[in-house]
């Protein structure tokens, strides 16, 4: 009885056709990486990897992050022209064309001020297809790494001749795996598909079938399939959950560099509407929880994605708003000077 597709399908979960190809690109790019590492350390460290690849997102990243930071700080510069406007029709807004008049003047000092409204959207629009791409890299990294590919294939051609040899144990673990997978007792699988079945079942499971098939090669390999995999004592390939348990640290770091970072961004944000005001001040509390309890739900490695783009993000913030602040304060300086 071979491995049906439904099933395959299942302990694939491919990512569908607007994500796979955004997973097979972002692949390309970590297993290229990842061999750097390799080759560099001598270190077989998918943490390392995760880190390098949100480093070099970012890095692409920074033109469009620079056009963001310019924008909040046009913003602050036409906020007195717009509150003008504001006051100009205040108490007037049931009047549909009233509304009109203030859109196209609000609109008109947006124009000669060349300030995009949408410029703040942009990074989130560019983050999120890569977010979900790498959810499927970081939950089957044997399928995108070339390197784990190699170890996960050895350790399951070990455990499939083991079971094929009889050994009544090895037999018994398997019928318990894949009755625990919805798997059909009886059903044969060849390596590539047990890789998935590898990836699927705990990780006490696997070492149970390594210990049944009590071959050195494949134990050495399953030992360097736990320290690729690990990171500071996580496995970047689970899911975080919600247990209490260090893997809980990600979460937690999830929801606080997210609030540092949305902090950094609005406190700048002079807005006299109260509305914006009371729409950022939600948005601050909200985010972080959201990404918090997202984290929970998502492979370890995805965890460390997302800190270490805050963190690199809260750096580059410092940054561009020292740089601007300066900047402006030059302009200022200029201007005074013309006048006198």
């Amino acid at each position: 009885m071979t491995f049906n597709l439904f099933l395959a399908s299942r302990l694939m979960r491919e990512p569908g056709r607007i994500v796979g190809p955004i997973s097979k690109v972002l692949g390309i790019v970590i297993n290229l990486l990842y061999n750097v590492v390799y080759g560099i350390t001598q270190t077989n460290s998918l943490g390392i990897t995760i880190i390098l690849f949100t480093v070099f997102v970012r890095l692409l990243m920074i033109p469009i992050a620079y056009n963001q930071q310019k924008s909040m700080f046009v913003m602050r510069k036409i906020q007195p022209e717009i509150q003008k406007i504001q006051d100009k029709y205040k108490g007037m807004m049931n009047d549909p064309e009233i509304q009109r008049k203030m859109t196209m003047e609000t609109q008109r000092v947006y124009r000669e001020n060349n300030y995009n409204m949408f410029s703040g959207c942009l990074p989130l629009l560019i983050q999120m297809p890569i977010f979900f791409g790498l959810y499927y890299v970081m939950q089957h990294p044997f399928v995108y790494i070339d390197k784990i590919n190699e170890i996960y294939s050895v350790v399951s051609q070990g455990i499939i001749d083991c079971i094929s040899s009889g050994n009544s144990e090895a037999l018994g673990l398997f019928n318990t795996v894949c009755a625990s997978l919805g798997i059909e007792k009886g059903t044969d699988v060849d390596v590539s598909m047990f890789n998935y079945i590898l990836n699927a079942i705990d990780p006490a499971q696997v070492k149970q079938f390594v210990g049944l098939v009590g071959d050195a090669n494949v134990t050495a390999m399953y030992e360097e399939k736990t320290v690729i995999e690990s990171f500071l004592g996580l496995n970047l390939t689970e899911t975080v959950g919600f247990a209490l348990n260090r893997k809980l640290i990600l979460p937690i770091l999830s929801g606080v560099t997210t609030w540092l970072s949305s902090w950094l961004m609005s406190r700048k944000n002079v807005s006299t509407d109260p509305n914006i005001q009371s729409q950022q001040k939600v948005m601050n509390i909200t985010m972080p929880l959201i990404m918090a309890w997202f984290t929970t739900s998502v492979p370890a490695g995805l965890g460390v994605y997302w800190i270490t783009g805050n963190v690199f993000m809260v750096i580059q913030q410092l940054i561009l708003t020292k740089h601007f602040e300066n900047k402006e304060l030059k302009q200022e300086e200029r201007n005074g000077a013309k006048k006198k």
